[in-house]
């Protein structure tokens, strides 16, 4: 059996941070990583250039996280925000530069080179690296005992910073789950989150690849729960973006408890509507013998026009405008404003780059420790806690993983 004073169970983001920083205190620390490298997951943020942080206004606020907990505070994004983060992969030699929004990249724009400098790093404090060590059972005993497909390894100190299910292919696709709920641990039901959301719409396939800028709003029921501002990408399924997966954020845990939600799509976000039926209204006067479905060419997207004037009540889209009731572009310019959609699902984890639920944080100290299992701690993605896109969750990995040497470091200071 291979002994180590604290092993760490998985090899992404927080958990190859935390070995670092517990190197740095001297102590024995060794990773088990179920795939053939570390850090897979890693390389796909930032659309390959690694948003590992934000500094804006908005950093560290419990406004950007989720949880079941709604009474959850977030201590260890108090206590190590992204000043902190900063100074340490500085120390790594990784410079960082901050961007739009307030998101912080590594200077290179590569997410590769915070993989490299991690991984040279790990090599330099001389981290032990177990690979393709996928574990099947966890035995407490004196200290634990990590049983995975081909071995066995002894420690003091265990933490687990598996990851949750989004993207299953760079090895965080929630089969620790099982493992922790074995241990007694509280696991809430993961669902997708951060990824695109479906709709019930029965011509859905004809806005397919439609991009726009404006607002989407959730509903549940007539209850506002969400908006968002930005790019917008009609799906054969539904709807994806950066605004639909900041809103999938507040979706997916109503959908999980079937709750009836609804999507507004604002087209025009430059307009109120008392502007938009002014307009409409003007271009009827002035161009009223040209088709409806010329009317707004130039207005919004060209492919949107007739699926716009059949929902508004349009049946022969190449009359003269002049002719047609004005009631129907009544209903077109409230279209444009508030276009609504029933929301049916996400898609699934395979598509996803978060996950909602996970390690109970009722059960975990501040410094995310379990209260059942003395030694035991979480850190990461594991954990029942979700941050909007632009590095929340990235700075999620290093602020828990800090928390976790906080209170393995307070440990080691009692017992002296």
């Amino acid at each position: 059996m291979n002994r180590h004073e604290i092993i760490i169970i998985g090899g992404g983001a927080s958990g190859i941070y935390l070995s670092l920083l517990l190197k740095d205190y001297g102590h024995d620390v060794a990773i088990l990583e179920s795939k053939d490298r570390i850090l897979k997951k890693l390389l796909t943020t930032g659309n390959g250039r690694c948003n590992i942080s934000n500094n804006s206004s908005l950093a560290g606020n419990p406004v950007m996280y989720s949880s079941h907990n709604r009474d959850y505070t977030y201590p260890p994004l108090k206590k190590y925000g992204s000043d902190e983060a900063e100074a340490y992969f500085y120390s790594l030699g990784l410079p960082l530069i901050t961007l739009e929004e307030g998101k912080m990249y590594p200077m290179s724009l590569q997410a590769s080179s915070v993989v490299d400098v991690m991984r040279m790093s790990l090599q330099e404090k001389g981290v032990a690296l177990y690979l393709d060590e996928k574990v099947k059972s966890i035995q407490q005993g004196s200290g634990f005992t990590v049983v995975t497909d081909t071995s066995s390894f002894g420690c003091d100190l265990l933490v687990i910073a598996t990851g949750g299910a989004s993207m299953p292919s760079t090895g965080s696709d929630g089969s620790m789950y099982k493992v922790i709920r074995s241990l007694g641990i509280n696991v809430l039901a993961p669902v997708p989150a951060l990824v695109q959301l479906k709709l019930d719409y029965p011509n859905i396939k004809a806005l397919s690849g439609i991009k726009f800028d404006g607002f989407g709003t959730l509903y549940d029921g007539l209850e506002k729960v969400h908006t968002e501002f930005g790019e917008f990408l009609f799906t054969d399924y539904g709807i994806s973006g950066p605004p639909i997966l900041q809103l999938s954020r507040f979706a997916a845990p109503l959908i999980a408890e079937g709750r009836k939600l609804t999507l507004g799509l604002d087209m025009m976000p430059e307009m109120d509507s008392v502007q938009v039926k002014a307009m409409i209204s003007e271009r009827v006067a002035i161009f009223g013998s040209r088709s409806a479905l010329d009317l707004l060419k130039g207005v919004i997207n060209s492919k949107m026009i007739s699926t716009l004037l059949k929902e508004s009540g349009v049946d022969k889209p190449s009359s003269a405008s002049m002719a047609i009731d004005y009631s129907c572009f009544s209903k077109l310019s409230s279209l444009m404003k508030d276009w609504r959609f029933a929301v049916t699902g996400t898609q699934g984890f395979n598509m996803a780059q978060g996950t909602y639920g996970g390690v109970d944080t009722r059960e975990l100290t501040d410094f995310l420790e379990s209260k059942k299992l003395p030694g035991l701690y979480f850190t990461g993605e594991v954990i029942d806690v979700i941050g909007a896109c632009g590095g929340y969750n990235l700075q999620w990995a290093w602020s828990s993983a800090h928390s976790v040497l906080e209170g393995i470091e307070m440990e080691k200071k009692t017992k002296k």
